[in-house]
């Protein structure tokens, strides 16, 4: 329990932080969602951490053009380019229209290089995504609502009417992550009359031996494999999939 609502939080604030964790959770669902479509994509700074090398430099706001002469065409490029540069990274901003040519520090920190700003993505902005989750928090619906965006814009139901549960977290590069409680959520599937669950790999070794009879769960770690699974299920062909032992 402690771990879910640590002693030194007030319940406001623990609400607090699983409101923002939804938040950021649907935010990614719909960048991997939108980026698997092939919808045109542009990194935007976000944050920039006072103390961070890039302070004083990049700006809220800046559209991210080119990291060392490459250009950037997803959000996760960036992170990547300036893992592989030295102490200073060129970039190619935009800024209130204007584009600008910078030399930004970069800074080694437990064991990964970078510049000290948050990035989001940015769409068309003719593309709208709202996602109504009710009173519910935390970031594990993300995968799920990354799927429903993919299901919701491409024609037909991805799931070919087979019933599918499945919980994750989604990073914004497409990683899923683990989740808490999913002994609990694997019933609840079952219960719902799901006949197949995603999890996440990492939260494997908690799913063997605790899956309800009639239920199959594929493994999954990124939005990739997880489309593909929900795909191969619907077209009869869930046995291919790689499960939790």
């Amino acid at each position: 329990l402690a771990e879910l609502y640590p002693p030194e939080a007030t319940r406001a604030q623990v609400q607090e932080m699983t409101t923002e964790q939804m938040a950021g959770s649907q935010h990614a669902a719909a960048t991997v969602a939108l980026r698997a479509l092939g919808k045109p994509e542009r990194a935007v700074v976000a944050q920039v951490a006072p103390a961070g090398p890039a302070a004083g430099i990049l700006r809220v706001g800046d559209l991210i053009e080119s990291v060392a002469d490459t250009p950037i065409t997803t959000t996760p490029d960036v992170s990547r380019l300036v893992q592989a540069a030295g102490d200073r990274v060129a970039m190619s901003i935009e800024r209130s229209g204007e584009s600008k040519q910078l030399s930004v520090p970069t800074k080694v920190v437990q064991g990964r290089r970078m510049v000290g700003v948050a990035l989001e993505a940015k769409f068309d902005p003719s593309i709208k995504v709202t996602i109504d989750a009710g009173d519910v928090g935390g970031p594990s619906a993300g995968m799920m609502f990354a799927l429903a965006v993919y299901d919701k814009i491409t024609p037909g139901p991805l799931t070919g009417g087979r019933k599918i549960a499945g919980t994750g977290t989604m990073a914004i590069d497409g990683s899923v992550g683990p989740i808490g409680g999913i002994t609990h959520k694997l019933v609840g599937a079952k219960n719902a009359g799901a006949q197949w669950f995603l999890a996440p790999a990492q939260d494997c070794s908690e799913v063997v031996g605790q899956i309800p009879d009639g239920l199959s769960v594929a493994k999954v770690a990124t939005f990739e494999e997880a489309r593909v699974a929900v795909q191969s299920i619907a077209a009869g062909t869930g046995a291919t999939l790689a499960t939790c032992g």
